[in-house]
């Protein structure tokens, strides 16, 4: 079981609406050949997801017999039996199960990549599902397998990623096949969860060796095994529990820290291979490496530990949001350091909610849910108040403006030559530290814009400070990009000049000192886009963006808050 799920079904406030199911467009695979291609998903589908692959307890089916069939939340209005069955996704026009037309499968009235994930992966019609099985209501169930059945028909495989057959989307239809088949056993259901399950098997898997380990090829493996139990499919399971095995040693670093450079989806990675540890635990021959798998899991939530703030929620890195973290049961501050991931956080409480706390990123390129923050992003919280933030996540529709910005470089905290652009696949190092009681301070080196740049960070306890240096020796002209928390009002300072300071609704006062000049005061603009802060999926808030420019080959930049 998973135990700490909880905090996922924290996310899932609102009740799925019959035949809507929300999710996220679908993101780049960027200019980084380490970035992979996702399918959109927002962090209340993922707390959904993980419900679907944890068994109800005697308890839970006892008040619900519909819950092992694990379909997620049901539908709240009742399903029409017997009549026509009318599905709105969304703002698009809604469309009748049972006549959907076989060209509207391969080609879709919206492009919204969000949209079709949930019209091709069917996952519209598992809350209808439950609820019309929870109903006794047996033609709307036989109308809903007679349309999964139809889709195959319709749409065959064409052995690509294209009209709804990429991984994903089968993912998804399997999950939604193997709900309807646990709610009515019906085997017309059969040929198409086989199909679903070969892209699954095959070359389009995501995980290794054509893609790294990956939350998607792990959901993947965890519906095989699902779906292969529920049709004695032993091929299905004996290649997901192999897969798992080989892969679990290379999800997390030794630290604990998943690769995906993604706070939010460090939690989500722990409570995945948390359930898949107790399927290997199930599994013969594989008791030792489950074992093993479960050390590797405490770390990661201990990792998510360190990467929950002050305030209860988790720092925003990556693809994030101000998401429910989890209170550490740890009693000794000071320091996460992970070169494999390129993470350093510090704090000096884990019970105090004035206490400073910081994190950089640094190391290897971006993949998966990662930002262009490696070049020593940071981010700052003392005084119970957010500072130095970084943007979160908005969308993962590669098209947008906004998913440019958001990945960018000018969204984070870091410096920028001008007109530096990203050098593919170089990392940055960490090269000096000094952790005392008092202060911690950190030195990287890296030549990410194709020229050197040092950056030296030091956070200080007691003055509640943190002092950042940058060093461009081969550049002229380069910029340090900062953005503060929404909140922040500006209270004094002007561009061209070397001091601001900030007021905040908590009664903080934030001093800003550079010895650059600051060239820009940035709040809410849309053309070109900064200025922004994205707490949720699809959410904008204001909040000031400063920009210093360069004086001479080095400049320090300092945040004071009182």
């Amino acid at each position: 079981m998973i135990s700490r799920v909880r905090i996922f079904q924290a996310l899932v406030t609102a009740v799925l609406a019959a035949g809507v199911v929300l999710a996220d467009p679908l993101p780049a695979s960027a200019d980084d050949p380490h970035v992979l291609p996702l399918d959109p998903v927002t962090f209340e589908e993922l707390g959904a997801i993980l419900q679907l692959y944890v068994p109800p307890t005697h308890s839970v089916q006892a008040a619900d017999p519909t819950a092992s069939a694990r379909c997620g939340p049901a539908a709240p209005e009742p399903v029409p039996d017997g009549e026509p069955i009318v599905v709105t996704i969304g703002s698009a026009e809604p469309f009748t199960v049972g006549k959907i037309d076989a060209a509207t499968w391969r080609n879709p009235p919206v492009k919204d990549p969000s949209w079709r994930l949930n019209f091709q992966g069917l996952m519209w019609m598992r809350p209808l599902a439950r609820r019309a099985a929870q109903d006794g209501q047996s033609q709307s169930l036989a109308a809903l397998v007679a349309q999964a059945v139809d889709f195959h028909r319709d749409d065959p495989d064409p052995e690509t990623s294209t009209s709804g057959w990429d991984e994903g989307s089968a993912l998804r239809r399997l999950e939604t096949e193997s709900c309807l088949y646990s709610l009515t056993q019906a085997v017309e259901l059969i040929p198409g969860m086989t199909d679903d399950a070969a892209v699954l098997l095959g070359s389009r898997y995501y995980g290794p060796p054509n893609s790294p380990v990956h939350n998607h090829g792990l959901m993947a493996n965890l519906q095989l095994v699902r779906a292969g139990d529920l049709l004695g499919m032993s091929l299905w399971t004996d290649t997901a529990v192999e897969r798992m095995a080989a892969e679990a040693p290379l999800a997390f670093s030794r630290a604990g820290l998943a690769y995906e450079q993604s706070s939010g989806y460090q939690g989500v990675n722990a409570a995945l291979w948390e359930r898949a540890a107790a399927v290997l635990g199930d599994s013969p021959g594989t008791v030792a490496t489950a074992d093993e798998l479960m050390k590797t899991v405490a770390k990661a939530w201990v990792a998510y530990s360190w990467e929950t703030e002050p305030d209860g929620k988790i720092v925003q890195i990556g693809d994030s949001e101000e998401q429910p973290g989890q209170v550490g049961t740890l009693t000794t501050p000071r320091v996460l350091r992970d070169d494999q991931t390129g993470h350093v956080i510090g704090r000096w409480s884990w019970t105090d909610p004035l206490t400073s706390y910081y994190t950089i990123r640094y190391g290897p390129p971006r993949r998966a849910h990662g930002h262009e923050d490696r070049a020593g992003g940071v981010t700052w919280t003392t005084m119970g108040t957010r500072v130095l933030v970084g943007p979160g996540k908005f969308t993962y529709d590669k098209e947008s403006p906004w998913y440019v910005w958001m990945i960018s470089p000018t969204s984070h905290n870091v410096a920028v030559p001008d007109k530096g652009t990203v050098r593919l696949g170089q990392t940055a190092k960490l090269t000096a530290a000094k952790v005392q009681a008092p202060a911690h301070a950190w030195t990287f080196t890296d030549t990410i814009y194709n020229t050197p740049h040092t950056r030296n960070i030091n956070v200080n306890r007691d003055t509640r400070r943190i002092r950042v240096s940058d060093s461009f020796p081969k550049s002229a002209l380069w910029r340090q990009h900062w953005h503060l928390a929404p909140g922040w009002t500006q209270t004094s300072g002007k561009v061209n000049g070397t001091t601001l300071t900030f007021g905040h609704p908590s009664g903080r006062k934030l001093t800003v000192t550079t010895t650059g000049r600051v060239s820009g005061i940035l709040e809410a603009q849309t053309n070109p886009i900064n200025g922004w802060h994205f707490p949720t999926a699809g959410v904008m808030t204001p909040g000031p963006q400063i920009v210093v420019r360069s004086y001479r080959r080095s400049s320090i930049t300092t945040f004071t808050v009182k």
